[in-house]
């Protein structure tokens, strides 16, 4: 017997025939496996074949018609599993195409159909492949004790633990470069190695993706996807419960106003198993209000904890360093209960992080030299999971809890403001996937509670605390169902579903000055305004393979939301005082004076008796030269309500070609549609600046704001390689170009309203034109089991039109100068290579990062119509190691920003920290 090892859970060893007595083993771990040509007693392979179980979670899969082995080797990279079987089994025998959604039970089903070969998945997940009969006698040899002799056997495949750390960038797993569209992911190993002070560093080397923060102490994230961001342009969500959370303003900024980071996306990186970006939007489950793409951070399960042949697991990390980064660590556990299909996982995670330092090199013109404003944060997360196997049902229950007490202000002044937030995401999910081919049908029920308490320091102006208490809940679910059908043409299969939720946004303010005048409330919340909004889709997609060497996908959805909710907006009321006898044409004189007397009497003479009496007003005498109370106003603030009630709806189509001329390259081309209603920020927007005075001078809704809609092309390629240039070696690379055409793009900008006149406010309006982004992406590696090479390569291209629109009492009309502060441009160029070394079988690996990034743009124009640039180029280098001390436990240290670069993150307002030494400790049980 042989031994042979692997590569990220991928393993091509053969292992000759020798006589073991027990039983088969296959390790179906994601480190060294063992397969061997054993000897099976009768009852103990019955026994096995009793006690095999379906694999739980659903993948796409597409493998051509084609030789049986090659088919196989392709099925156990897609499923995720590992697959053996006798080499004699494939000779001479062809593969079934499968393409489409199915659990690998059903996939390898098909597969094998009408090839007369046995297959078998056992309980712990391993996928054996028999013989053309189940007869012992055509199988092997048998031998004296009653034990079956199999011939040699090839495993391949990953095991499902490793199925999210793959070979490719950032230990991504194959699916990704098997799927005709542009897809990142960013494995578990690659989050724990990457020494993250925050989850959107975690979106760094990413290709196409940025996620800068206008304040470096908080805990929030919201991804930057080909240069959309925010308001639901890119859906972010906790598996599968939506983020929607949005909050102006609250995070500081250049240029002030509402922000590109005011998107308030709690996630615990401590809890996350894999980030799956996706960076375009078809007619798929997921997707409704998106305009161009999601991140979804799936978090861990048993499966993930629990090692092979046992019921539970435990995990510990533990990580501190210099440059205030005290400490983040976390525990997590999984049971599984045995006789019964289901596990429970729980985990617990701490953070206490200090205010850092920033940079000490280079000439930066846009960061401080002595900026000390990144202010600290302490906070946990607890994560409870329960999933169960029932066979052909699986379903599963996560609950993930997040509180976070940070700052943001300046550092040692009294304009500080003390944050404590509050994150609940609830998400329950199904897959029913029957032995019929017209029925797989999956669900998913979400709830996502956000709440923010803010405490805003008296300011020297004279307002006192302030509390403001600020929250959004969104629940929503979804249901779909794929049919499988064979045709004369090929394999077609249509998916089809509904989704939909709602956003309940509520905010209040209460000041000691602010109980004497509610109106100043307005300032404190104009941010995050109160109202509803609904959004619901349906779609239909379909998939036909005429050939092997091309697939056809086509999809159509509907997309409909409701804005419902009122604004109140105000303008200035100038002081103004009536005076009894001021007016002659409302004089009315007191009755005891004959105003007839005064007829033909010069005109000065009639003023000098009318001052003698006076004014009747609603049955008041008032002498002549004194005030009437009722005719006069004082200055203040006169309140315009809106009630806004609003539905938007729009037909999305799209559609794909996928060519595979070789099993290792597969272009592909895809066109679609996408649709963005309001969000209820950008709808009920009304109000002013955090301030007591002046309320409501300056923000208003705008009715007449209408939706975006945008129109993306995209050109790219998947390319494998194994064994390129010795054994084991593998190339993974994918690449795309895009292009993208944005209608109605929602900016801040000027608008006149309806109600008060002469008057311009500032809210959100649409761009006068079409916004234009296009861009080159590149994400590859080569990984071998000494040493890995790879990285990532964005080129983005914005252009932004150079007017807005600006509405006067439902009229368009366009101004020359762009008021846009809703945002920064993501760079033109962000590069990153990521190299390093394996040393004594791997137990030790040291490794190294360099990213250069180009300047973070504004949407204004300078005075050569060209977008003015914010921030700086800059060059930041890393390093890593990890050295496996035990099986069981893992250091690992880090150097982030080595060279101590003084610099602002792509599309970030605050200088990133300097210099960090970072050390972790993880242990596994």
């Amino acid at each position: 017997m042989r031994i042979g090892g692997t590569r990220n859970g991928v393993s091509t060893t053969k292992v000759t025939g020798v006589a073991a007595t027990s039983r088969l083993l296959v390790g179906v771990a994601g480190c060294a496996l063992a397969a061997a040509s054993v000897v099976i007693p009768r009852s103990a392979l019955s026994q096995a074949i009793e006690n095999t179980s379906t694999v739980a979670a659903t993948r796409q899969f597409s493998i051509p018609a084609q030789p049986l082995t090659d088919a196989l080797g392709q099925f156990g990279r897609q499923s995720g599993l590992q697959v053996a079987f006798p080499a004699e089994v494939a000779q001479g025998l062809s593969a079934n195409a499968v393409v489409g959604t199915f659990t690998p039970r059903d996939a390898l089903a098909r597969l094998l159909q009408g090839t007369g070969v046995s297959w078998r998945i056992t309980a712990q997940g391993a996928v054996i492949v028999g013989g053309q009969t189940t007869d012992a006698s055509d199988d092997g040899a048998v031998t004296a004790d009653g034990s079956l002799l199999l011939d040699t056997i090839t495993v391949t495949g990953q095991s499902e633990r490793a199925a999210s750390s793959g070979s490719g960038y950032q230990g991504t797993p194959d699916w990704v470069y098997e799927t005709p569209s542009s897809v990142s992911v960013v494995s578990r190993e690659a989050i724990q190695n990457s020494g993250a002070r925050n989850t959107r560093d975690l979106f760094n080397n990413i290709s196409g993706v940025y996620a800068g923060e206008a304040n470096g102490s908080f805990p929030t994230v919201s991804p930057n996807i080909r240069g959309l961001q925010d308001a639901g342009r890119v859906v972010v969500s906790i598996d599968g419960a939506r983020q929607n959370a949005q909050r102006g303003m609250s995070f500081g900024g250049t240029g002030g106003g509402y922000q590109s980071n005011a998107g308030q996306a709690f996630v615990d990186s401590a809890f996350i198993r894999t980030v799956e970006v996706e960076k375009t939007t078809d007619a798929t489950s997921g997707n409704a209000g998106s305009l161009g793409g999601s991140v979804d951070f799936r978090t861990i399960g048993a499966e993930d904890l629990i090692k092979e042949g046992r019921n539970w697991g435990a995990e510990l990390n533990a990580t501190t360093g210099t440059n205030a980064y005290d400490f983040q660590g976390s525990v997590l556990g999984a049971f599984r209960f045995p006789d019964t299909p289901l596990s429970v996982t729980a985990g617990y995670s701490r953070s206490s992080l200090g205010e850092y330092e920033i940079g000490r090199h280079g000439s930066s013109d846009t960061t401080e030299e002595n900026m000390k404003n990144q202010l600290g944060r302490d906070g946990w997360s607890s994560l409870l999971k329960v999933e169960g196997d029932f066979g052909d049902l699986q379903a599963s229950l996560s609950w993930m809890h997040q509180e976070n007490e940070f700052l943001y202000g300046s550092s040692g002044g009294t304009s500080r403001n003390f944050e404590d937030s509050r994150n609940d995401s609830v998400s329950a999910r199904f897959s029913w996937d029957p032995a019929s081919d017209l029925v797989d049908l999956q669900g998913s029920l979400w709830l996502n509670d956000s709440a923010m308490m803010e405490m805003r320091e008296a300011r020297p102006s004279g307002a006192p605390d302030t509390y403001i208490d600020t929250g959004l809940k969104s629940f929503g679910g979804s249901l779909e169902n794929t049919s499988l059908f064979d045709t004369a043409v090929g394999a077609l299969s249509f998916n089809y579903g509904m989704e939909a939720f709602r956003d309940i946004a509520s905010a209040s303010a209460t000041s000691a000055t602010i109980a004497s005048n509610p109106t100043w409330a307005s300032n404190y919340t104009a941010f995050s305004p109160p109202g509803r909004r609904d959004v619901a889709g349906l779609f239909l997609n379909g998939e036909l393979e005429p050939a092997d060497w091309v697939t056809l996908r086509t999809g159509m959805r509907y997309d409909w939301s409701r804005l419902k909710g009122t604004a109140t907006y105000y303008q200035q009321v100038a002081a103004s005082t009536y005076t009894a006898g001021s007016q002659i044409s409302r004089y009315d004189y007191a009755l005891a004076y004959d105003p007839d007397s005064l007829v033909g009497l010069p005109p000065f003479l009639v003023n000098i008796l009318k001052s003698q009496y006076g004014e009747v007003y609603n049955g008041v005498f008032y002498q002549a030269g004194s005030q009437i109370p009722e005719l006069s106003t004082p200055a203040g603030y006169s309140g315009t309500t809106l009630d806004i009630d609003r539905t938007d709806s729009a037909w999305l189509p799209s559609a794909s070609v996928e060519f595979k001329p070789a099993d290792w390259f597969r272009p592909y081309v895809s066109y679609s549609h996408s649709f963005r209603p309001p969000t209820i920020l950008e709808a009920f927007f009304a109000g002013g600046t955090p301030s007591d005075g002046s309320p409501g001078t300056i923000f208003a809704p705008n009715e007449w704001l209408k939706p975006e809609k945008a129109r993306t092309a995209e050109l790219g390629t998947n390319i494998l390689f194994d064994n390129v240039l010795h054994d084991g070696d593998s190339v993974r690379l994918k690449a795309s170009a895009f292009y993208r055409e944005v209608d109605d793009y929602i900016v801040l900008g000027s608008i006149l309203t309806r109600d008060v006149a002469n008057k311009t406010y500032y809210g959100f309006v649409n761009y006068d034109g079409t916004t234009y982004m296009r861009g080159i992406e590149l994400e590859g590696n080569y990984n071998t089991e000494r040493y890995w090479l790879g990285g990532s390569l964005t080129f983005l291209d914005t252009k932004w039109p150079s007017k807005t629109q600006v509405f006067s009492n439902g009229a368009i009309t366009t101004d020359g100068e762009v008021f846009a502060t809703s945002g920064a441009v993501a760079p033109e160029l962000k590069a990153t290579i990521d190299a390093g070394v394996r040393f004594f079988d791997g137990r030790l690996s040291v490794g190294g990062r360099l990213t250069h990034v180009t300047p973070t743009q504004s949407r204004t124009l300078d005075d050569d119509g060209n977008l003015r640039e914010v921030s700086d180029p800059y060059t930041v280098a890393d390093i890593y190691a990890s050295y496996a001390l035990t099986d069981s436990a893992v250091l690992k240290v880090a150097v982030n920003n080595v060279m101590d670069r003084n610099y602002i993150p792509a599309t970030s307002s605050y200088t990133a920290p300097g210099r960090t030494f970072l050390a972790t400790l993880n242990m596994k049980f």
